[in-house]
């Protein structure tokens, strides 16, 4: 069998070693660890692996930021192991392109789990699976009594991609559309939520419980 490369991101120690306790179980895997995306992005490039197990909640550079820049090679697949449980974090992950996203207390199944997505498959823990559904099921707009009107739900994709930091630049290219009219649609936001600066906007989000 073709031994398998695993990288791993993550600042915990503890629970590295509890990790990679589990995996060398398998003598098929290599495993190359790593305490935090700094150092994951500036000594491991030269190499190619397998699959990418990260963390979210990592110190400086975010796992969410680590997944922007990974998955901007299509065929790259990696797995979120996390104690985060906020919806923000949750669809952050897997809109940026994780295939996987499974607690940190649910390492009995990781073998199972590893091989489904080097086979191509996603594996989502059944409590991240019931917020998925239970998000599909939510009014794709926000209203608020004293007569705010209604976001589209293009602009709330927008506002949700400022809230996690994204700028109209990278709004655009991912809609596949021009900054101007992004920028556009910005102001629409700003106009519907009456608010006139970005810091007003977040705070506004928070009201309406978008993040």
């Amino acid at each position: 069998m073709k031994p398998i490369s695993i990288d791993i991101i993550e600042d915990n120690v503890d629970f590295l070693q509890s990790l990679c306790g589990v995996l060398k179980q398998n003598s098929h895997l290599n495993l190359v660890t790593w305490n935090s995306a700094e150092d994951f992005w500036a000594n491991g490039q030269s190499r190619e692996w397998d699959l990418l197990i990260l963390d979210i909640g990592l110190p400086g550079m975010s796992g969410i930021d680590v997944l922007k820049t990974y998955h901007t090679i299509e065929s790259r697949k990696s797995l979120v192991i996390s104690a985060l449980q906020t919806d923000d974090a949750i669809f952050s992950a897997l809109r940026n392109g994780a295939s996987g996203y499974i607690w940190k207390s649910e390492l009995d199944s990781l073998p199972e789990t590893i091989q489904t997505i080097l086979e191509g498959g996603s594996v989502i823990s059944p409590s991240i699976a019931a917020k998925v559904l239970l998000s599909f099921r939510k009014p794709p707009t926000i209203s608020d009594p004293s007569g705010v009107e209604v976001l589209t739900p293009r602009e709330r994709q927008i506002l949700e991609l400022i809230v996690e930091g994204d700028n109209p630049s990278q709004i655009a290219s991912l809609f596949g559309t021009t900054v101007g009219t992004v920028r556009q649609q910005i102001k629409a936001i700003y106009k519907k939520l009456q608010v006139n600066t970005r810091v007003q906007m977040l705070k506004k989000a928070r009201q309406f419980g978008i993040f």
